[in-house]
């Protein structure tokens, strides 16, 4: 009884709900970025099946925003069927598990194509707390094929703290953000993009990739900005193939993300090389089609009075789609994105990453060993080549 008495507690007049973590749904991953399945650089870890039976599925997730309560969006958004969802905690750092509830209720089902907010969670969190979410699904239960790292536990392991030790696998996921409730002037910053901005190739349960990087900083000098990741693997900003496209994908995935307040866009590497792959060969780009699919971004967001940011394409060659067509459409874009001042601004990542002897090249120490995404090293250089008041 206590805790649904806290759990209904009414929110401050002054408080509003941000994002402080952020994970992007799709209808299917498509074809994977180069290089093709299996990627050896992917040490993301095996993947799990693609439905769940009377098991719970538990996330480790850090948060980068700072508030007295945090509420889980989940959704169901590509779903054919319902989903039922048995029960669902929050754990925190201090070892506390704490129910969550959907209008008062345990459980809830979450119709096909729908989102669902919880009910608030009254506990504060800090910004870059980790928080352990746990779901269990006691029906069958198809997941989403874009994936996160998730331990699997036999039947309703909710209430129960998981071993330390727990084995994870790579499962689907419904949950969709976790946002805090917060008095403060904080917002949020929507990383938008591909597997580099995911963080493919980033060690797991490390600092994780440029984004994550960034909260990081920003945290370690203000409580301005929550720095969420939109990035989807294989993504393209004016195609589908690996889920939607960018330009499809904008709305509810950036700019309708709780607290936004600026984007950082780094999305075009795809849209380049994929057309050197068979299966893409008929739908070939030129800089001037990237170049207006970035116009699109801008007035969108615009319009939505959110700044944009964009980063300048990395290079790839060796990498499997690299081509000197391609390189050329590159260069093209990134000249553009330097000088046209058409956005709010600009992150040089081509100049932080490349190899100053061969520019068309990731430096050794930044590269995963596939010449496209980044290493750990790669990753730290590109956030701290952001300036920490870009999106001031």
């Amino acid at each position: 009884m206590i805790l649904a008495i806290i759990a209904s507690a009414p929110a401050s007049a002054q408080s509003r709900w941000i994002s402080g973590w952020t994970f992007v749904p799709t209808t299917t991953m498509g074809p994977a970025t180069p290089p093709s399945p299996p990627n050896p650089n992917d040490i993301r870890g095996p993947l799990g099946p693609d439905t769940v039976t009377d098991q719970t599925l538990t996330q480790t997730l850090r948060v980068t925003a700072s508030g007295s309560a945090l509420r889980l969006r989940l959704s169901n958004r590509y779903g054919a069927t319902p989903v039922v969802l048995g029960a669902v905690t929050v754990s925190l750092s201090d070892g506390r598990s704490l129910p969550v509830t959907f209008d008062g209720r345990s459980g809830v089902s979450i119709p096909a194509g729908a989102p669902r907010l919880s009910d608030p969670v009254m506990v504060p969190v800090k910004a870059l707390d980790d928080v352990r979410v746990s779901i269990f699904y006691p029906e069958e239960t198809s997941l989403p094929s874009h994936r996160l790292r998730q331990v699997v536990s036999a039947g309703n392991t909710t209430p129960r703290p998981l071993p330390n030790d727990s084995a994870p696998a790579r499962f689907g996921v419904l949950l969709q953000g976790i946002d805090v409730q917060t008095d403060s002037s904080t917002s949020v910053i929507v990383a938008f993009g591909d597997s580099i901005t995911e963080g493919v190739s980033a060690t797991p349960g490390g600092p994780g990739g440029w984004p994550e990087r960034l909260a990081s900083r920003l945290w370690g000098t203000s409580d301005r900005w929550s720095v969420v990741n939109a990035g989807i693997g294989g993504n393209r900003l004016l195609r589908r193939g690996s889920g939607p496209s960018g330009l499809e994908r904008l709305d509810p995935d950036a700019l309708a993300v709780p607290g936004a307040r600026c984007l950082i866009v780094l999305e075009g590497i795809n849209d380049i090389g994929r057309p050197m792959q068979a299966a893409y060969a008929h739908e070939p780009i030129t800089a001037e089609d990237l170049i207006a699919g970035y116009r699109q971004v801008i007035a969108r967001s615009d319009a939505s009075g959110i700044k944009v940011v964009f980063a300048t394409i990395m290079p790839f060659e060796g990498a499997p789609y690299f081509s000197e067509n391609g390189e050329a459409i590159r260069q093209q874009v990134n000249t553009w994105i330097r000088t046209a001042g058409e956005a709010d601004g600009f992150i040089d990542f081509d100049r932080a990453t490349r190899d100053p002897d061969r520019p068309t090249s990731l430096l050794a120490v930044y590269d995963s060993g596939d010449r496209l995404h980044p290493s750990d090293a790669g990753y730290a250089a590109m956030a701290e080549a952001i300036p920490l008041g870009v999106c001031d």
